[in-house]
C-alpha cells in the first residue's frame, strides 16, 4: 500500500503550450499556487514534465526541449515541487508521449506516417527508435533530477497503424515481409492487431523499469489503458489507473469505469473535469455536477482526480477553484467510510481480455456497447454487479451468487471447466448468443463451450440483425408491455438437447420482403422460429440459463426498456437470496461495501446511495448538471446475518426508521439528494 491509495482529492491542471505561446508563465508563483491548492483541499496535483507540444518547463538536465517562452532563469517543475512538499501535498508528473513540435522537427524519421505515406507534423512513433534514442533517456533523467511523487502518462495505449520505416521493418520480421495493414478489411490485420498490443505493453513496461530503476517507490500509471475499452492484464509495475472520462455524462461513466476497476488490485482514479466541453475551454460545471460525478466513483471504492486547465499565465480562476475546493470538500467528508473499503460481490459480468481478437472485425479498441449494456441495465435495476476480467473471474468466481456473459464468444478451456463447476455448486450462469464458441485461435468451432451445461445445442447464427423476444413465463413479464420485445443484437439459433430445459420466452424472427430484406431499416415481428428466446436448465444446485440475443447489447442500442425487466426479473427468479433490494426509481446507483474494523470502530456494512438524475442535454452538448433532483421515500432491504448495533445514514450522522425482519434489515430512507452512505454496525 502506497500513499496513493488514500489520496482522495487530488487535481489535474492542463499546461499543453505550443512553441509560439507567448507570455508563458507570466504569473507563475510557486508558493501562491500551492497556498490556493490546500485552500481548495486537494492532497496531490499534476506538475508537467512534458506538455502535449514537447516542451517541459524545467532547467536541468540535458535531455529535454525548454519551451522558448519559460522566462530566464525558472524552473517551474523544481520551484512547484519545492513548494508543494512544504505543505504535505504531492506532485504527479505528468508525462504526453505521442506529440512533440521539437521532436519532429529534430527527427522528422521518428514523426508517425499514415497509410499513404504522409508524416504527421506533429505526432511521434513511440515504438520505434525514439523509445531508446530520446524518450526513455529522458523519463529516467528527469525523475533522477525532480522529487515526483507519480508519474502519469499519456497516451501509451494502442493507437492506429503507423507506416513509418522503422514500424515496416519491424513488422516485416514477424511477418515474412508483408505490408503494415491499412484497417479490418486487409490481410493480415488480425496478428497486426496482437503485435501492435504487444509492442504498447512491451513500451510501458519499459517506462515502469526504467522510473523504478531511478525512484523504486514511485506509482506510475497510463491514461486509459487496461480501461474497459482496453482490457488487458494490468502488469506488476503499473501503480495505479487513471482515464480521463469523456466528458458526455461523467456520471454514467466514472460508475462504468469503476466496476471494472474496482477488482483489479489497484487504485484508480476515473478522472472527471470541470470544463463544459473537452480540454481546450475555460468554461466550468457547478459544484454540485462534479459532486455527482465524483460520487459514483467513491462509491465503488474508487479515488478522486479533477481536470481542469491553466491558462498560458499558468493561472486558474478564482471561481473555478472555489467549485473545485467545493467538490473536494464533498469528498473529505466521505472519506471516513472509503478508506479500506472492498465491494460485497454479488453478480459478475465478464468483460474479455481476448475481446479484441475475438471480435468480427478485431480492434485496438474494443467494441464496447454489451459491457456498457449490461452497466445500464444492471445499475438501472439497483443490482449491484462488477465487470470482471478472465483473471479475476477465475480467482474469484466462487464468491460470485451469478456470472453473466454477455457474447463472450471465446472461453479458455479452463475456465469453462471452472464455471461447470461452479454452477454444479450453486452457482447461477446467464450465457448470451454466440459465448463460448470460438476456439484458441478465434475460429468458430461451431457448438457451444458450455453447451452440455445449458443444456443446448448450436444450429446457426440468426441472420438479420435483429429478432423478437417473446416471454412466455409469467414471471418475466411484470412491469412489461404485453408484445413481443425488439432486440437489436446478434442472435444464435439454439435447439434444447437435455429434458430439463425450460423455455421461458420463444425466439421471434422479423418479417422480410419478397425480397429477403427487413420491411424498413427495422422491420415487425415475424414468424416463430420454433428456437427459444430464452430457457433455464437446473444444474446440479444451480441454474443455467440462456439468452439466444445479446439483450445487453440490445438494450443500449435501442433503450428497450422491456428487455431491461425481464432481464432482471430473471436474476431475482433465479436468485432469491440477493444480498439487497432497493425500491427507488431507477436513477438511483446501489453499491455495497465492507469496511474491516480497526481500533477506534467496529467493521461496518455500506450501502452506497447515488443519485444520477439530473438535466439531460438536447443538442448534441455534454452533460452538466445544476440541480439535482432529490429522490424521496427510498426502502433498503438488505441481508443481515445477525441484528445490528446501529443504522446510520452518513455523512451526517442520522439514525433513520429501521426493523430486522426474517435476517433482513428493511430501511426507511427519507431522501437521497446526491450521495447518502447507509451504514451498518
Amino acid at each position: 500500500m502506497s500513499w496513493y491509495d488514500t489520496s482522495y482529492r487530488k487535481l489535474f491542471f492542463d499546461f499543453h503550450s505550443p512553441g509560439a505561446t507567448t507570455g508563458l508563465a507570466a504569473g507563475f508563483d510557486a508558493a501562491r499556487w500551492a497556498d490556493r491548492l490546500v485552500a481548495a483541499n486537494a492532497e496531490a496535483v499534476s506538475v508537467f514534465i512534458k506538455g502535449g507540444y514537447g516542451y517541459s518547463f524545467y532547467r536541468q538536465g540535458e535531455i529535454r526541449y525548454v519551451h522558448p517562452s519559460l522566462p530566464a532563469g525558472l524552473d517551474m517543475v523544481q520551484e512547484q515541487i519545492d513548494a508543494l512538499h512544504a505543505r504535505g501535498l504531492k506532485a504527479i508528473g505528468y508525462y504526453h508521449t505521442f506529440n512533440s513540435e521539437p521532436v519532429a522537427r529534430d527527427h522528422p524519421e521518428w514523426r508517425r506516417v499514415g497509410a499513404d505515406g504522409t508524416p504527421s507534423p506533429l505526432s511521434i512513433c513511440m515504438t520505434g527508435p525514439l523509445a531508446d534514442g530520446w524518450m526513455l533517456p529522458h523519463i529516467a533523467e528527469a525523475v533522477r533530477l525532480y522529487d515526483v511523487d507519480a508519474m502519469f502518462f499519456d497516451g501509451t495505449y494502442g493507437h492506429a497503424p503507423c507506416h513509418c520505416d522503422a514500424c515496416q521493418q519491424a513488422w516485416n520480421e514477424v511477418s515474412g515481409g508483408a505490408k503494415i495493414p491499412s484497417g479490418p478489411d486487409d490481410p493480415g490485420w488480425s496478428a497486426w492487431v496482437a503485435w501492435e498490443l504487444g509492442r504498447y505493453r512491451d513500451l510501458r513496461g519499459r517506462i515502469c523499469e526504467t522510473i523504478h530503476a531511478e525512484r523504486p517507490e514511485t506509482v506510475i500509471s497510463f491514461n486509459w489503458a487496461y480501461a474497459p475499452r482496453q482490457p488487458e492484464a494490468v502488469p506488476e509495475g503499473v501503480g495505479s489507473l487513471v482515464a480521463d472520462i469523456y466528458p458526455n455524462d461523467q456520471a454514467f461513466n466514472g460508475s462504468y469505469f469503476s466496476r471494472y476497476w474496482a477488482l483489479l488490485g489497484r487504485p484508480f482514479d476515473v478522472m472527471n473535469s470541470a470544463f463544459l466541453q473537452w480540454w481546450g475551454d475555460w468554461g466550468c460545471k457547478p459544484a454540485i455536477a462534479m459532486q455527482q460525478e465524483v460520487a459514483t466513483t467513491l462509491a465503488n471504492g474508487g479515488l478522486t482526480w479533477i481536470g481542469y486547465q491553466m491558462n498560458e499565465r499558468f493561472d486558474v480562476e478564482p471561481a473555478v477553484m472555489g467549485e473545485l475546493g467545493k467538490t473536494l470538500a464533498f469528498v473529505r467528508e466521505r472519506e471516513p467510510w472509503l478508506e479500506g473499503a472492498e465491494p460485497e460481490l454479488s453478480i459478475a459480468v465478464l468483460h474479455s481480455t481476448a475481446s479484441h481478437l475475438a471480435q468480427d472485425r478485431p480492434a485496438m479498441w474494443i467494441d464496447e456497447t454489451s459491457a456498457r449494456g449490461a452497466h445500464r441495465l444492471l445499475t438501472e435495476s439497483m443490482l449491484p454487479y462488477h465487470l470482471v476480467n478472465e483473471a479475476t473471474l477465475a480467482e474469484r468466481l466462487d464468491e460470485f451468487q451469478v456470472l453473466i456473459l454477455p457474447d463472450q464468444r471465446y472461453l479458455p478451456d479452463g475456465l469453462v471447466a471452472q464455471i461447470a463447476d461452479w454452477v454444479r455448486a450453486g452457482g447461477v450462469l446467464v450465457a448470451a448468443a454466440l459465448t463460448g464458441t470460438l476456439d484458441a485461435s478465434f475460429h468458430p468451432t461451431g457448438e457451444f463451450a458450455l453447451g452440455e451445461v445449458l443444456g443446448l445445442e448450436l444450429e446457426a447464427a440468426y441472420d438479420q440483425t435483429h429478432a423478437y423476444v417473446e416471454v412466455t413465463d409469467p414471471r418475466l413479464k411484470a412491469g412489461t408491455l404485453p408484445m413481443a420485445h425488439l432486440a437489436e443484437a446478434t442472435f444464435a439459433l439454439a435447439k434444447p438437447v437435455a429434458d430439463d430445459v425450460q423455455t421461458l420466452a420463444n425466439l421471434r424472427a422479423i418479417y422480410l420482403r419478397s425480397d429477403g430484406k427487413p420491411l424498413l431499416r427495422w422491420s415487425p415481428v415475424g414468424e416463430d422460429t420454433g428456437r427459444p428466446a430464452i430457457t433455464a436448465r437446473p444444474y446440479g444446485q444451480g441454474w443455467a440459463c440462456y439468452l439466444a440475443g445479446d439483450l445487453f447489447r440490445a438494450y443500449q442500442a435501442k433503450n428497450n426498456w422491456n428487455l431491461k425487466h425481464v432481464v432482471a426479473h430473471l436474476l431475482r427468479a433465479l436468485v432469491p437470496d440477493l444480498p439487497v433490494e432497493v425500491d427507488a426509481p431507477a436513477w438511483l446507483e446501489v453499491v455495497l461495501m465492507r469496511q474491516p474494523a480497526t481500533a477506534q470502530r467496529r467493521s461496518r456494512r455500506l450501502v452506497h446511495l447515488v443519485n444520477h438524475h439530473g438535466n439531460r442535454p438536447v443538442d448534441g452538448n455534454n452533460l452538466c448538471v445544476e440541480s439535482v433532483l432529490p429522490v424521496r421515500d427510498v426502502t433498503v432491504r438488505l441481508r443481515v446475518e445477525s441484528q445490528p448495533n446501529a443504522v446510520r445514514l452518513q455523512p451526517d450522522g442520522v439514525e433513520p426508521a429501521w426493523s430486522v425482519e426474517d435476517g433482513t434489515l428493511v430501511v426507511e430512507i427519507p431522501q437521497v439528494d446526491v450521495h447518502t452512505i447507509l451504514e451498518i454496525s
